[in-house]
């Protein structure tokens, strides 16, 4: 029996060895889990990781309702968190470097293939901040405007009030719109009573706002890319194992093909949704059309360049020499 005992106790303290080496990261999302981005990208690989290192990496997640989305890169950058799950534009007061991202083309595998993620490392390696996933879904399939009444003759926006942020400056220069700044809380009513005419947004997610009720049509094509972004505080990363790392870097690589068909599905479930709704689709005019992309593209790197002229520089020509951008 003592023996039987000296071994129970034996396991019970190698068991419990192993558990006090496991590794617990804080995540703070940029999204609460309403948002595909985060219940389905997100957590999808979070699960991944813990099963791929067999319980050797957990994670804790917080969201926007612990640190507002803008406000999320200093606590990573200072390992309050350890990782942090977002997209450029809710950093851009600290960086804009990402931002051209949306308007590139390629894939996150090609991307990664040429050097992108040595090339974001350098750069956030000054936010203390080193990137492990790069979602990036297909192109022109990322965001969309909806308007209040079709596109007309001229096959443009000309004339006409659009919600939208700065991004989205190069397309609505393009399309003769003029951009009004409004939070999402306040764009339905703004829509339904005319104080704007449209709204750019996310090809995702028009359905779940019920603006659809009042803006029935969808511009069409689509233009952009949403790319997502999780980066890891880089003392916490010196600090994980060999193995540690090598999961976190695999199951992410993974991670990025998983999200393209999962982002195909949903936005072309919503967009049949809307239409069986009472939804129709608008066609911009040919030339409009295929100037769309480009215009997009031009708008970003011009908004990114006004703040880091150098570090644009240097991914524009990065960009261009793999193929990523005309």
């Amino acid at each position: 029996m003592s023996k039987i005992l000296g071994s129970l106790i034996g396991l019970m303290v190698a068991l419990a060895g192993v558990a006090a080496q496991a590794t617990e990261l804080r995540v703070l999302s940029s999204w609460d889990n309403s948002a595909p981005s985060r219940s389905i990208l997100l957590e999808t690989y979070l699960k991944n990781v813990e099963a791929a290192s067999k319980g050797d990496i957990t994670f804790r997640v917080s969201g926007p309702e612990t640190v507002a989305a803008f406000e999320q890169l200093q606590p990573v950058s200072t390992g309050v968190f350890q990782m942090l799950f977002t997209h450029s534009a809710y950093h851009i007061g600290n960086t804009s470097f990402l931002l051209p991202v949306d308007g590139l083309k390629g894939s996150a595998e090609q991307m990664r293939a040429a050097g992108m993620i040595e090339l974001i490392d350098r750069h956030y390696k000054r936010f203390g901040l080193k990137l492990v996933v790069l979602i990036k879904p297909p192109e022109n399939t990322g965001y969309q405007i909806i308007l209040r009444q079709p596109v007309g003759p001229s096959g443009d926006l000309k004339g006409r009030k659009i919600r939208g942020t700065q991004t989205y400056s190069g397309v609505f220069s393009f399309l003769g719109a003029s951009p009004v700044v409004l939070p999402p809380n306040e764009i339905y009513t703004a829509l339904e009573k005319g104080v704007v005419d449209g709204a750019a947004w996310p090809a995702a997610g028009v359905r779940d706002y019920r603006w659809n009720e009042v803006a029935k049509y969808l511009m069409r094509p689509r233009f952009g890319s949403a790319a997502y972004f999780l980066f890891v505080n880089l003392d916490a990363w010196n600090k994980l194992s060999d193995a540690q790392r090598t999961t976190l870097v695999e199951e992410g690589k993974k991670i990025e093909t998983f999200w393209d068909a999962q982002w195909l599905t949903i936005t072309g479930n919503e967009e049949k949704s809307l239409l069986a709704e009472g939804s129709q689709i608008t066609q911009l005019g040919a030339t409009q059309s295929a100037g769309l992309a480009a215009a997009f593209e031009h708008g970003l790197w011009e908004l990114a360049a006004k703040t880091e002229p150098a570090g644009i520089a240097e991914l524009r020509e990065f960009a261009k020499q793999h193929g990523f951008s005309n």
